[in-house]
């Protein structure tokens, strides 16, 4: 069975891979937040980096585009949806274009991020708050992420093996998504039950201190400077108001 290529980590000698999991994650919590405050021809501008990215890190463009039709759709019916609501046709590609940019964001992340490295630097970072509740926090943002590969690859593989074995969905629509759907939940049950069980093989403990990836410099100025931007744009929406 083809396994999926979109929310797969790839290991490549890439500055983003380099880069701090905490620092790529404030990036695209940053990025979301400006691209929903901004008007539509800003919005639409910034729409465009994550694309730019993907394109610059040499992502398999054709894949991604191939996996990712469910997202293109949602964007389609959001872009339907905002024009008949606001009869602005700026407006609406604005929205569906904004909401396709932070899927693509999310994909470069969990492309070029590994979920435990990610797990280790945000549980450092909340553990000066949290304390050690802050590993089992990152723990299940781990998991969550480690898992979301699993989920996409299961849809995959069991469609597949249904179409190989002549079944037509076309001939009986609904039973065949309800029995696709009770396989694919029987399937990603028992993959979550081995992935537990490993873990607990191994003497796993969520709660226990893990060291983090270091920060160098050019963390710290991705941090500075997404955190600045977000505030400026804060501050600017509010004076625009009063």
């Amino acid at each position: 069975m083809a396994a999926m290529t979109i929310f797969h980590c790839r290991q490549t000698d890439s500055f983003l891979s380099r880069t701090n999991p905490l620092a790529k994650l404030i990036a695209l919590i940053s990025y979301s937040v400006l691209i929903s405050m901004t008007d539509c021809w800003l919005s639409l501008f910034l729409s465009t980096i994550p694309f730019i990215i993907i394109i610059a890190i040499r992502i398999p463009l054709k894949e991604y585009i191939k996996e990712s039709i469910f997202f293109i759709l949602i964007a389609v019916v959001m872009f339907i949806a905002e024009f008949f609501n606001t009869e602005d046709g700026l407006s609406a590609l604005s929205a569906s274009a904004s909401f396709l940019s932070i899927v693509a964001a999310s994909m470069i992340l969990m492309d070029m991020t590994m979920p435990d490295d990610l797990s280790r630097s945000l549980g450092s970072a909340l553990s000066h708050v949290a304390g050690h509740y802050a590993y089992s926090v990152a723990t299940v943002i781990e998991i969550t992420m480690a898992m979301i590969p699993v989920i996409t690859d299961s849809v995959v593989s069991l469609h597949e093996a249904r179409i190989a074995r002549g079944e037509r969905f076309i001939v009986h629509p609904f039973k065949s998504l309800c029995q696709l759907t009770e396989c694919i939940l029987s399937d990603l049950l028992d993959k979550a039950e081995i992935y537990i069980d490993a873990l607990y093989s191994r003497g796993y403990d969520a709660a226990i201190r893990r060291e983090c990836a270091p920060y160098r410099l050019t963390d710290w100025v991705i941090i500075a400077a997404c955190l600045g931007f977000v505030l400026t744009a804060f501050v600017l929406e509010n004076i625009q108001l009063d």
